[in-house]
């Protein structure tokens, strides 16, 4: 079973496009949260056009979900325009997003992120996080990580828990600010109380580690089991660890593997590696080559040069699935694309033995030549004696193939 996994590091965007609470005239609030449409539009859109700002939003807010009247992005973005032009932060966030979304309505290039920055500067914390983000991204003009740092700062201080973990993380790796455990612990942990599964695993993470907080592995296997049951696979594979190892929770394989196979079913690769072999062991799980096979297969697919590589050994010896040298060939050929040493030393014999693939001694000493110099001993022995077997031309050639192959990632 591998180690624990180490918290990496996420950046997510917020699209929160919901009509939320409205800063000014609270009739135009009371009249739109009436419910009733077709009366609110009637209402609002005098008001909206006398010049009142609330109105002029929530008109805009109509046209945008297509409350009442079809939906017109373009006509809302007019009243958005307008309400933003009297410092309504709300309509100012929803331009920035309408904009975002259909640049083509925007008078500037800049007209998106302009009403995002005088939103988040009157205080929209919906705003100051999308800000944070382009920042962040780099994708904001003059976008530092010190400005993407402030403005998470400042929807973190109104208990956005997504700013929340996006600050923790920035403290926790270092990324723009410097490495502080003891506040990216607070930031964290305020995320993981709103109950993001995100910030659960990563304060997990902490207490397994004694990183800000003093180590505590049943408190880590609390956070963890927290975001493993919202469904994050991180989580999920941690706390397959736990119960593999005993560490914080009861000792119990059989749980482990329960855990393993709601990640692996996410795609989580490591999961599928150790259900795999699970399954060839009959550890936590009834023994079945089928099954082992199975996941190694999934993992292969997904590009595991460890799958690809273990699932040819699997078509090579026909276990958990029917014996076949070409498949195996196949896969070999995938990791060893890839830097696998083992893969490329049996695909070098292959192509010497013709097992598989069609003879080729010029590619199978290619293949050699690079496991070994990766130090594999038995490519080196095997390279001896397939030295003897080509010309010297034919050498001269695979290693010139050798020296400029490059991994495929």
């Amino acid at each position: 079973m591998s180690r624990f996994r180490l918290a990496p590091s996420f950046l997510l965007f917020a699209c929160l496009m919901a009509p939320c609470g409205l800063l000014h005239a609270e009739s135009a609030e009371v009249i739109y949260n009436r419910g009733d449409h077709a009366a609110t539009f009637k209402e609002l859109r005098p008001q909206a056009e006398a010049g009142d700002a609330s109105a002029q939003y929530h008109l805009g807010l109509m046209y945008e979900f297509g409350q009442y009247v079809a939906a017109n992005p373009a006509e809302a973005v007019k009243w958005f325009r307008l309400s933003g032009k009297q410092d309504n932060a709300r309509a100012l966030y929803h331009l920035g997003m309408l904009l975002t979304g259909n640049p083509r309505l925007a008078s500037s290039p800049s007209e998106a992120e302009n009403a995002f920055r005088r939103s988040a500067e009157l205080g929209e914390v919906a705003a100051q996080f999308v800000l944070a983000e382009l920042n962040a991204r780099g994708k904001a003009a003059g976008a530092t990580l010190a400005q993407a740092e402030h403005w998470y700062r400042k929807a973190a201080e109104q208990g956005d828990f997504k700013a929340q973990y996006q600050l923790g993380m920035m403290m926790a790796t270092g990324r723009g600010v410097p490495v502080n455990v003891q506040e990216a612990a607070k930031w964290l942990q305020m995320a993981a109380n709103a109950g993001f599964a995100p910030a659960q695993f990563q304060v997990g993470v902490l207490f397994d580690r004694g990183l800000g907080v003093h180590s505590n592995p049943q408190e880590a296997a609390r956070w963890y089991q927290k975001a493993a049951e919202q469904g994050d696979p991180d989580a999920q594979y941690n706390m397959a660890v736990k119960f593999d190892t005993g560490n914080g929770v009861q000792k119990d394989p059989a749980q482990a593997a329960v855990w393993l196979e709601k990640a692996a079913a996410q795609g989580d690769i490591p999961s599928m590696l150790s259900l795999a072999q699970w399954y060839g062991k009959g550890h936590g799980v009834a023994q079945s080559a089928a099954q082992s096979a199975h996941w190694y297969a999934l993992a292969a697919a997904r590009g595991s040069a460890q799958a690809q590589y273990d699932f040819a050994v699997l078509n090579a010896k026909g276990i958990g699935v029917k014996q076949n040298q070409a498949e195996a060939a196949k896969w070999l050929a995938r990791a060893a694309e890839q830097g696998d040493a083992d893969a490329q030393n049996d695909l070098g014999v292959r192509y010497f033995e013709g097992q598989g693939v069609k003879k080729n001694p010029v590619s199978g000493y290619m293949w050699l030549t690079l496991a070994a110099q990766q130090g594999n001993a038995d490519a080196k022995r095997n390279l001896d004696f397939a030295s003897s077997k080509l010309t010297p031309r034919q050498k001269a050639q695979a290693e010139r193939m050798a020296k400029g192959w490059q991994p495929k990632r």
